[in-house]
């Protein structure tokens, strides 16, 4: 089927990643016409490779960052809302050992001005523990020189699959979102831009006018600005932050730690039956498609858990995989990259607006001033109203969960984690998915003995979700990729679907197969 391009658009969008995404479904439910355009894959980059959390950024409390805090946090409520079906409630436990460089006065400080910055929004508010009351819940934490813990609130989620309802929000309200389009060369007139772009799909270029661009690419942005015009001015300061998953190290909480050294902090968080631990800080100016892990930074998030949880024998050799994204911070002056401001920037020069920095938790409040931006660019009214996502329930997520899966336990004989894996992943929309089981009863059949995900969403990625390889749905779509199953039964099983749905030939298969595994580091191919 042909991409149906319009030759002239209101606002043209180049990058799929949240920012981008967020503004596309803004903008188009404002009633402008939008196309965006993602050289990959929809967040493939930074925003599938996030610590996977809306929060309030308890660590910029010390930076006295205090109406960033505050505006994560009322952001972080505004998305249990939205994405209910995206956002779990997790609780956080905050050690504190003899020698940190944080005591534990100014933790329990830093924890009552969470509360207070949360207000009314609070999932629930902070405690502390003893020693022996934070071991008899967390077992697995050193007990040797502990002198307390603290125990918090904030959300996890599923980055990429955010990134996706954007996209299809977008959509629904008439624009047009392309991956695996690249914009190539932009040209500038007194009424807007001339873009053109590469369809790596259909391999060909194509041409439109935009009456405003954005450019939201990210790491890439440097380089976006760069073919706008050329000798602009540096827009991001890229900093690598890398993520470890190993085996779970602990089911009920997760747990902040303050490293040794470097005075950082960083997580370990229950994810998928394991453990995911991240993130590093590092300023990273190489090209943003070649970003991966070091195993200087394996081994600095090994080294930092292990101290903290030396039940755990945690070895390089336990690390499942790794993955990294680049964060692309406003450019500044700052020395140290961790000290490089989160708080977003949106740039205008004439019809060009540049969206910068920020944090995943903030998106959607970026994208409503990014709006207002574009909309005095093409001199109308801003409507000025929330996007709707098309995951949402139509009823209070609660009794959506428990009245959804008991019906599809009967109705699609599924099993508990079944049910409850598809209305956390899609939501609402999990009735469609499921719609294609009554078609052809095999898309039932799960993709691993161990794991929930069923045949019928790899389809339902390539049919509605316009996942084209299999890395995008291993780990976008269905963000399995990173477990302990990905060189087994799960991608296995996924090229034989997508194969046969997009007419694969088995040398096609392979190489995908070899593509997507060729991501994933370090563990080699078993």
């Amino acid at each position: 089927m042909p991409h149906l391009i319009p030759s002239k658009v209101d606002l043209v969008i180049i990058g799929g990643g949240i920012n981008g995404a967020g503004l596309a479904a803004q903008a188009a439910q404002a009633g402008l016409s939008v196309v965006l355009f993602e050289k990959d894959d929809f967040a493939s980059g930074t925003s599938s490779k996030s610590t996977k959390l809306f929060h309030g950024g308890i660590r910029y409390l010390e930076q006295a960052r205090f109406s960033l805090v505050f505006e994560g946090l009322h952001e972080r409520n505004k998305l249990l809302t939205m994405v209910p079906h995206l956002a779990r409630p997790v609780s956080f436990l905050l050690p504190v050992y003899k020698g940190d460089q944080r005591p534990a006065w100014m933790l329990k400080i830093g924890l009552m001005l969470y509360d207070l910055l949360a207000g009314s929004h609070n999932i629930a508010k902070h405690q502390w523990f003893s020693p022996s009351e934070a071991l008899a819940k967390a077992p697995a934490l050193k007990s040797q020189g502990l002198k307390g813990c603290g125990l918090y609130y904030d959300l996890q989620t599923n980055d990429a699959r955010l990134v996706l309802e954007n996209i299809l929000a977008t959509e629904q309200a008439g624009a047009k979102c392309f991956n695996y389009h690249q914009v190539t060369d932009i040209d500038q007139e007194a009424a807007g831009y001339h873009v053109t772009y590469w369809d790596d799909l259909a391999q060909k270029t194509g041409t439109l006018f935009t009456s405003c661009l954005v450019n939201a690419s990210g790491p890439w942005a440097n380089e976006t600005a760069e073919m706008i015009s050329s000798g602009a001015d540096k827009l991001v300061r890229p900093t690598r932050g890398t993520h470890i998953v190993v085996p779970e190290i602990l089911t009920d909480h997760a747990v902040l730690i303050t490293t040794q050294g470097d005075n950082r902090i960083i997580f370990v968080i229950p994810w998928r039956g394991y453990s995911l631990i991240g993130t590093t800080d590092i300023d990273d100016s190489t090209n943003p498609d070649s970003t991966h892990p070091t195993q200087e930074e394996i081994d600095y998030l090994i080294e930092q858990a292990a101290r903290v949880f030396p039940g755990a024998s945690l070895t390089k050799e336990k690390v499942i995989s790794a993955f990294a994204g680049l964060r692309p911070l406003a450019w500044g002056s700052e020395k140290q990259a961790s000290s490089v401001s989160r708080e977003d920037q949106i740039i205008r020069k004439r019809r060009l607006i540049t969206i910068v920095g920020g944090k995943l938790t903030t998106y959607h409040l970026m994208a409503q001033h990014a709006l207002q931006q574009v909309m005095q660019i093409l001199d109308r009214k801003n409507p000025n109203r929330a996007a709707g996502l098309p995951g949402l329930p139509d009823k209070p997520w609660a009794e959506f969960l428990k009245t959804s899966v008991a019906n599809w336990m009967v109705e699609y004989d599924l099993t508990a984690a079944q049910a409850d894996h598809l209305a956390h992943l899609y939501g609402q929309r999990a009735e469609q998915v499921l719609a294609l089981t009554k078609e052809n009863a095999k898309l039932k059949q799960p993709l691993h003995p161990d794991r929930p995900e069923l045949g019928a969403q790899v389809i339902f990625a390539v049919q509605k979700e316009k996942a084209f390889h299999l890395d995008d749905v291993m780990l976008r779509r269905l963000e399995i990729g990173y477990s302990a199953q990905r060189w087994g039964q799960s991608s296995e099983t996924a090229s034989h679907l997508m194969a046969q749905e997009l007419e694969w030939d088995e040398d096609t298969r392979l190489k995908e197969l070899e593509a997507y595994r060729t991501q994933l580091f370090p563990q080699p191919p078993r």
